[in-house]
């Protein structure tokens, strides 16, 4: 992907601002039936077989985890809607936002079943932040006036601020799940800081998003390897998702990360 240009200088709170009131343009497109199937169909060829193998890993956990009730559903459409939501955020396409809609709401969902206070709190975030990221994705694609958002780099000092960032928002997580009888909770405080920071640099095409999501996706690994212990709601299509989401979000750094022709 190309590095972002540089001669954007607008704050987040104006960018912010301009987002929201294109939200019901940018909403358009993105539920946009034939957006959505032209996008998918021009993915890149290794894209597309990154998305078969993990279409094919997903399904095959449901089935082979014979978990057929509501609570195994759920977790198959959320792992199919993840799935295509990470693809396409691969590329950079508008239209990641409408599966990142609907797969965060199974997933809320399922963290709900399976009491995990840091992982409700970050899905109810990253269901708000689909909203604001939809807008600025459909801002910037559109003044670009191209198919892809481009990626951005952090300077030094915004690094800082996230790192640090992410260090105070754990230890708030971490005194409210202690409070609320959370599971897992040093590994699962993790979940929302990591997550805010992921889904923000995301929203405003950084890619070192793509830190943040890898680190994400092996705690999560984690989590989810333990529910899987106890047989919790979901486990087994969460744990494969899990699997799938960190070997994406490598493949994602990869295309973000590599050197464009300038």
């Amino acid at each position: 992907m190309d590095n972002y240009s540089n001669n954007s200088n607008s704050s987040f709170t104006e960018r912010f601002s301009t987002a929201l009131r294109d939200l019901p343009n940018a909403l358009g497109q993105v539920f946009n039936l034939q957006r959505n199937v032209h996008e998918l169909k021009t993915l890149k060829k290794t894209t597309k077989i990154m998305m078969t193998i993990m279409l094919l890993a997903t399904w095959a956990s449901f089935i082979l985890g014979k978990d057929f009730g509501f609570s195994g559903w759920i977790g198959v459409i959320t792992g199919t809607s993840v799935v295509l939501n990470l693809i396409l955020v691969d590329q950079g396409r508008l239209t990641n936002y409408s599966w990142g809609v609907l797969g965060c709401v199974v997933w809320l969902i399922i963290a709900i079943n399976n009491r995990l206070i840091g992982d409700i709190a970050s899905q109810s975030f990253y269901l708000i932040m689909q909203f604001v990221g939809l807008s600025v994705w459909h801002r910037e694609i559109t003044q670009a006036d191209q198919e892809e958002v481009s990626s951005r780099k952090l300077t030094w000092r915004e690094g800082i601020f996230w790192f640090l960032a992410t260090f105070i928002i754990y230890f708030i997580v971490l005194f409210f799940s202690k409070h609320l009888n959370g599971v897992q909770i040093y590994l699962d405080a993790t979940l929302l800081p990591l997550g805010i920071v992921g889904q923000v640099l995301m929203t405003y095409g950084y890619r070192s998003q793509w830190i943040a999501w890898i680190t994400l996706d092996v705690i999560n690994v984690i989590i989810w390897f333990n529910q899987l212990q106890v047989v919790s709601p979901a486990s087994t299509s969460m744990f494969v998702l899990q699997i799938i989401m960190l070997i994406n979000a490598i493949y994602g750094a990869y295309l973000w990360f590599k050197p464009s022709d300038q």
